[in-house]
């Protein structure tokens, strides 16, 4: 428990210097009115697991656990996990070293959210949540954190 408490401790403080030293980058898409904010995202997300899709085509899951806590899982099964925090009008995601930080606007569209992808090497990216419940991801081996 004391080693899982200090690699997140490490991979959160990464995470920060990453955004700081990144903070003047300027965001790729303004902010909107119906933006969901840092507490709405929190209330929809947590303890959930979130399927998403890209023009109707499954993406991948991703399972959100208390303190910001995520794994995400592709489509073939493999699993990465990481961490989310809001960050200049958005939610930002880090999965460790070798990976970059992926920052989404998120939108409130019907029951679900359409996220797009303000920063990341895909800017503009749209992925829906299509599906929401509470069921645990089942991983192949966990990579990452």
């Amino acid at each position: 428990m004391l080693t899982s408490m200090n690699r997140l401790r490490q991979t959160l403080m990464a995470f920060a210097t990453i955004l700081l030293a990144t903070a003047s980058a300027p965001s790729a898409v303004a902010a909107q009115s119906d933006t969901m904010s840092e507490g709405e995202f929190r209330d929809y997300v947590e303890g959930y697991t979130l399927y998403f899709e890209r023009d109707g085509v499954p993406w991948g899951r991703e399972s959100f656990r208390a303190g910001g806590g995520v794994t995400w899982q592709y489509p073939s099964g493999s699993c990465l996990d990481g961490v989310w925090r809001a960050y200049d009008e958005g939610i930002c995601f880090y999965y460790g070293p070798g990976t970059e930080v992926l920052c989404w606007s998120m939108h409130r569209q019907g029951e679900g959210i359409i996220g797009r992808l303000t920063r990341g090497d895909d800017i503009g990216l749209e992925l829906s949540v299509t599906r929401r419940d509470r069921v645990p991801l089942v991983c192949g081996e966990a990579e990452g954190l």
